[in-house]
Parts: C-alpha cells; structure tokens; sequence
C-alpha cells in the first residue's frame, strides 16, 4: 500500500487502541490499550516475538485495519480506516509495504510497476515517468537499463529495491515497512536498511519498522516499542531497552549480538556499558577498560 505526498508532515496518535480479529464467528483479541504518537523525524522500530501484534500494529497505523476499541487520529482528526475512503484521503500519506513486497510485483515491466501508483493518483504521464525514474536511482536502480526488464528476471534483492521503489514514487510522508531485510543476504540487507536511513533523514519524514532482529533495530532506530501478547511492555530508545536484557529475554527477545556481549563481560565484573550500539562503541569501552 502507497501513499502520496501532501503538505506539511502529520502526527499520528493512537489512542486507548484494541483490535480483535473476527474468526468463525468470534472475537481474537490481539492488541490491547495501545497509545503512542508519531512525529517528523521518528523513525520508530516495532518489535517482539511471533504473535505480539506488532503487523497487526503497523496496519492499525497504516490505516489498513481499523481498531475495535480506541482512536487513530492523523493530525487531531480521528478518522476511519482507508476502506471508507473513495479516491483521496488523509490515509494516501502513508506507505506500507509488507514483509516481503518484492512477491506483490505483478506488471510486465519494472517501469510499469513503479509508475503503477503515481498513474493511480491522477498525475500526468510526465510526472509519472518523473516519479518513477527518480523512485528507481533512490534504490539504485538504473531506469533505461532495468526499466523496460521484467521484474521476475531479476534476482530477489533487486526485485526488493523495485517493489520499494514502487512505494517511494509515491512520495509518502511516512513510510511503514513490515521485516524489510527478511529473505535477503547480507549484503542486501545493508543495502535496503541504507535506503531506509536515506529517506529516514528527511526532516519531515518518519518511518515505521516492523523486525524481531535486534541488531537491525539497534543500526535504524531512534525509539522502540517492544509489544508482548498485544500490550506495550517496553518504550524507549534503543540504548533505554537493550539495557534491559533480563526483561527482553522475558519477552521471547535477544539483545544484539554486541550487548549481549557487554552484559556478559558486566556480570563477571568488567566495568564496561551494556547499551553499546555499534561495534566502534564497544571497541572504545573494552580498550579503555584493558588499558585501566
């Protein structure tokens, strides 16, 4: 699901938000007594084990469900969800693309996958050509060599760029990705968290995350929502959280690699901080800890 640009970056509050899934006849409770709000510049990683309710969270805040109990406001305005919605709406700022898009592509070419949104929104054929070769060199992606290929030629992690591609020709305010990296090597899962940071960086830009991969929450991330059988049972920045490892393993979660060695080193009496990001931050603490 893609959105279109409009003027001046919404908040998004969510309040007092509960959502039960209707299954033969009765109700699942999945999310309980949410609140938050999302601003410019957040770029919020949602996360927790299989079950939390952390996808059905991101397509509350996407618009594409609609809670059972509670409000979901965009700009002080409480609004129903997208479905209600014929043509343009509030709801068209958003971007969500869920956990592997690349297996949504469904044109004849890549140009006519990218251009398939903006085309949607009523722009000109020049504007749609604009958006879409602009959307395909943010992804890395040349157009006159790869626009007029099939995207099934192409291997998984180009297939990726074009499907994100796809929903930044859009020119969303805010972009909500559901396990953007799953599926991929390494080297395009660096890639894809690059062009995530790139539109990140955009004051007026927010993104949501959905990952249950600790290390990539703690390389994107400036604020985290850890959910446990549908509630908010940790918020804060990364550093806040992966302090607490004790409770993240309580909620079926493992700190990163590089805290878990830090609390590993802090239980038997090395004076070094648990709430290292990086591997240079850790380097740093060990060496002045070695040298006294």
């Amino acid at each position: 699901m893609c959105g279109g640009a409009g003027p001046g970056f919404m908040e998004i509050s969510l309040q007092g938000v509960d959502f039960a899934y209707q299954v033969a006849g009765r109700q699942l409770p999945v999310l309980y007594n949410i609140n938050l709000k999302i601003s410019a510049g957040d770029f919020l990683a949602l996360t927790g084990a299989g079950g939390s309710g952390k996808s059905t969270l991101a397509q509350i805040i996407a618009g594409l469900l609609e809670p059972t109990a509670g409000k979901v406001s965009l700009d002080g305005r409480v609004l129903p969800g997208r479905g209600r919605f014929r043509g343009p709406s509030p709801w068209s700022r958003i971007g969500m693309a869920f956990q592997m898009p690349e297996q949504q592509l469904f044109a004849e070419t890549v140009m006519e996958d990218v251009s398939f949104g903006p085309r949607n929104m009523g722009l000109s054929p020049d504007r749609v050509k604009a958006r879409a070769y602009k959307a395909l060199e943010a992804v890395g992606l040349d157009p006159e060599t790869i626009g007029d290929r099939s995207p099934f030629t192409l291997s998984g992690g180009q297939r990726r760029r074009v499907a994100l591609a796809g929903i930044l020709a859009m020119e969303p305010e805010v972009l909500i990705l559901d396990e953007p990296t799953a599926g991929l090597d390494p080297a395009g899962q660096e890639l894809v968290l690059d062009l995530i940071r790139d539109f990140a960086r955009r004051r007026d830009r927010a993104v949501v995350v959905v990952s249950h991969n600790m290390a990539e929450v703690a390389a994107i991330a400036n604020q985290v929502l850890v959910l446990h059988q549908g509630r908010i049972a940790l918020r804060g920045t990364p550093r806040d959280i992966f302090r607490q490892e004790e409770a993240l393993r309580v909620y079926g979660l493992l700190p990163p690699p590089l805290t878990q060695l830090m609390h590993s080193l802090k239980q038997k009496g090395a004076p070094v901080p648990t709430d290292v990001l990086t591997l240079e931050e850790a380097q740093e603490a060990i060496l002045h800890w070695l040298k006294g």
